[in-house]
């Protein structure tokens, strides 16, 4: 095994599935970073809801395609 092999390739058929993923990752960090500091009630709310919708998207996506 070279050392190429070892490496994993993003090469997903179904683009737009990847690209929610990409979105949902992003929130999940966004959320990570304010949960050890203050944070105004609405403002978190507002993220935990943008994460459910996007969340929602790639059940869909998957589903719909049946790839993931």
């Amino acid at each position: 095994m070279t050392a190429d092999n070892d490496v994993p390739r993003d090469q997903r058929k179904n683009v737009l599935l990847r690209m929610l993923i990409n979105d949902m990752i992003d929130q999940v960090r966004e959320i990570n970073r304010h949960a050890a500091g203050p944070w105004a009630a609405d403002e978190r709310a507002s993220a935990e809801a943008a994460l459910e919708r996007i969340m929602t998207q790639v059940r869909q996506e998957a589903l719909r395609r049946g790839d993931g």
